[in-house]
């Protein structure tokens, strides 16, 4: 194989359209739908984690090799700059009011992480109207086919905003905590998903912030019961991680967990999702670049 070169800063580039029988007929999220394999972060309700979760995930990801596009995607809560330390002059609200393309303003990271910075309180909104949702897929669906994988964070709920980036996803990640209220709000969220055909194959479900291990598979078993039962669906169970202190005080820092305290029990067990979700592929003169993709990510 062909050794990969070193990339600079992501450059949106023009796609190539998918075939309508690949990824269905008319829908601008099916038909924008990246090249690179994309992973969206959602949960049912706010609270849970998922942002921290997301930028520590892309982070590990970085890690491990892959070359990330990390999108904040959560129009109303952006907050990943702010999480990784980050200090964007752009961001994603002048890419939906016309004044930026995509690459003008993205913000190179550590790790092999490149932000899409999510729109500013001042320019954030609640939720996009069709228009301005079709051209922000879009936008996203030619970003950066040189890299290996994007990471899209969405807001909480149910919006039209979050269905839209779930139906372009490859995988989608749910993430639910061990709050009373959060499972049920998962769950309305997989009903909507899977009411809208927007779930490509199986979801990922990730139970963050639990006590223990066991007290975290039986809240995913209740939830792989009730959407195999009530709606023929099944679920991966791919990861819990820990209630850990480490987290918030990595937040208040502005640092990555992963980065600043590697060995807390939060940061292995991210690292753990990432190695799941990511294997590089060997490379040198024995392997066909031809033959295999420069990525893979595992059910």
């Amino acid at each position: 194989m062909t050794k990969r070169k070193a990339s600079g800063p992501m450059k949106v580039v023009g796609g190539t359209k998918k075939s309508e029988a690949e990824f269905g007929a008319g829908h601008a999220a099916h038909l924008s739908r990246s090249r690179v394999r994309t992973i969206v972060v959602a949960s049912g309700k706010t609270g849970v984690g998922k942002s921290s979760l997301a930028a520590n995930l892309a982070v590990a990801l970085g890690q491990r090799g892959a070359r990330v596009v990390l999108v904040d995607a959560d129009l109303a809560q952006a907050q990943l700059d702010l999480l990784l330390g980050l200090h964007p002059r752009f961001d994603l609200g002048h890419v939906i009011a016309g004044e930026k393309t995509l690459d003008q303003v993205v913000i190179q990271g550590s790790n092999g992480v490149t932000l899409v910075p999510g729109p500013s309180t001042a320019k954030g909104t609640e939720e996009l109207d069709d228009f301005r949702r079709e051209a922000l897929l879009r936008s996203l669906g030619i970003a950066d086919e040189a890299a290996d994988l994007m990471v899209i964070d969405t807001a909480a709920g149910t919006s039209r905003d979050t269905i839209e980036l779930c139906r372009m996803a490859h995988e989608v990640l749910v993430v639910a905590s061990t709050e009373t209220m959060s499972l049920p709000d998962a769950y309305s969220l997989l009903k909507e998903l899977q009411k809208e055909n927007a779930l490509a194959r199986a979801p990922h479900l990730v139970i963050n912030q639990a006590s223990t291990p066991d007290e975290a598979d039986e809240i995913a078993s209740r939830m792989r019961l009730f959407a195999r039962h009530f709606m023929r669906l099944e679920i991966d169970f791919a990861a819990s991680i820990p209630f850990d202190l480490a987290m918030p005080r990595a937040e208040r820092a502005q640092e990555p967990c992963v980065v600043s305290q590697p060995q807390s029990p939060a940061a292995i067990a991210i690292r753990a999702l990432a190695a799941k979700l990511w294997k590089p592929v060997p490379s040198g003169p024995e392997f066909d670049v031809k033959s295999e993709p420069s990525h893979r990510l595992e059910a």
